[in-house]
């Protein structure tokens, strides 16, 4: 891989700006201060100033201000999603000590270990390497540092939850300490991809109680990269008292620019289409499906005895739907044209056969038709995508007599991949529609 040869000496990234500060989220997929659980994709980099931050009434200061380098690369080792990081503070302290210089450094390994769903589970460890300047700005010893991560995507929402356990010697006052940073993080999408509210409340020690709160805003400039603004402040009567700032503001700009095979052309969704190097507008509305409201055929009709494949191609697919306890699960691919939320004819006969499975299973009150593409091409379009064709299925399903109301849809891009793998076999896979029954029977799934 000659690209790490140059892409390795830049990592840079997030570290704590001091040892009595968090440090920043090491990518996007975090919040202000806390993680989330997923990871950059394969050979993905992301650097820039992870947060410059002021925090007034500091105990010990009147003010400590923080810049923090921040970088982070993405890397899939045998199908298994990493994050591999460093960090470097830069801090000034002024108060009964004044101190400036460097804090101590960073190195970080995120691992995203599961997603269920919604849920994804990560776990991040991290090592502080005792390069400060000051006793007043790090560790005076390599201090590890183990988190996990739980977060969840609903719609608009997400949320993330970061615990877990650090010990170090302060440099300062060569006290050993165990410490258990730990949080809670929301973040709500004003305008999706684009501008995010964001809220945290943490404790750098949930120990003694230091809880601080952040808001702000997250503006997303290009892709991934971003802009955010927080202020906030320690969570008592006088904060400083209680080992947190009376008050804190930061800013961060991070960079996250995708490899060039993913955003150079959109990729087809077959390997029979050729790759079209051009712009897509996402601001124009998606064409109409095209439906087929011809009535469905049951198969004990004449006409579709399944003997002559070649006079029953218009027939519901019957053998290629199974009805399960939570799904219903398709054997058959639903293909669309090139680019398009537009079934393809040659898919209708496995969608009548939905519409059939769920005549017959008048139990499946809800069921939610989920749209998924595979990870090459743009986040944002291909989650636009993957929604508009989820909706188009949905469409064809209403025109075909099914109740819309036991049905809606949602899109989910590339964030849930069945194969991660980067190859036309996983992203084969990747590209489908699944059916998630989720109330039966009076009974939420």
């Amino acid at each position: 891989m000659p690209r790490l040869a140059i892409i390795l000496p830049c990592l840079l990234v997030s570290a704590v700006a001091s040892a009595q500060e968090s440090h920043p989220a090491m990518d996007a997929r975090g919040y202000l201060t806390l993680d989330g659980a997923d990871t950059l994709g394969h050979e993905e980099l992301s650097f820039g100033l992870g947060s410059l931050d002021w925090g007034h009434g500091v105990p010990g200061e009147d003010d400590l201000v923080s810049a923090t380098l921040v970088g982070a690369l993405g890397l899939h080792v045998l199908g298994i999603p990493l994050e591999l990081g460093a960090s470097l503070p830069i801090s000034i302290a002024s108060g009964v000590t004044d101190a400036q210089g460097l804090g101590d450094a960073g190195f970080h390994l995120k691992v995203h270990v599961a997603q269920l769903g919604h849920i994804g589970f990560g776990v991040i460890g991290s090592v502080y390497v005792p390069t400060s300047s000051s006793p007043m700005l790090g560790y005076s010893g390599t201090t590890p540092e183990l988190r996990g991560v739980i977060d969840a995507n609903v719609g608009r929402w997400r949320f993330a939850v970061n615990g877990g356990v650090r010990h170090g010697t302060l440099a300062m006052d060569a006290t050993a300490s165990t410490q258990f940073p730990a949080g809670v993080a929301g973040a709500f999408a004003i305008v999706p991809q684009k501008l995010e509210v964001v809220g945290e409340v943490f404790a750098d020690d949930a120990q003694t109680h230091q809880l601080q709160a952040l808001g702000g805003l997250k503006v997303y400039l290009a892709k991934n990269s971003y802009l955010s603004l927080g202020a906030g402040r320690g969570l008592a009567e006088d904060a400083s008292a209680n080992g947190t700032p009376d008050f804190r503001a930061l800013i961060s700009i991070v960079f996250e620019p995708k490899p060039a095979p993913q955003t150079s052309a959109i990729i087809p969704d077959g390997p029979e289409e050729p790759i079209r190097a051009e712009v897509v507008k996402q601001d124009e509305p998606p064409p109409p499906p095209e439906i087929d409201n011809s009535p469905i055929v049951p198969d004990n009709t004449p006409g579709c005895t399944h003997s002559n494949p070649q006079d029953d191609t218009d027939c519901p697919d019957r053998a290629a739907v199974v009805v399960g306890k939570t799904d219903i699960v398709i054997l058959k691919s639903i293909d669309f044209e090139f680019d398009k939320a537009i079934i393809q004819t040659k898919s209708y006969p496995i969608l009548d056969a939905v519409a059939l499975a769920l005549r017959d299973n008048p139990d499946i009150e809800l069921v939610e038709v989920r749209g998924h593409t595979d990870e090459r091409g743009d986040d944002a379009y291909n989650l636009d995508l993957s929604d508009r064709r989820a909706a188009a299925v949905v469409t064809y399903l209403v025109g075909k007599g099914v109740d819309a109301n036991r049905l809606t849809s949602t899109g989910y891009g590339e964030t849930m991949p069945l194969d991660p793998a980067h190859n036309e076999a996983a992203w084969a896979k990747n590209r489908r529609v699944q059916f998630q029954i989720r109330k039966r029977n009076g009974e939420l799934m």
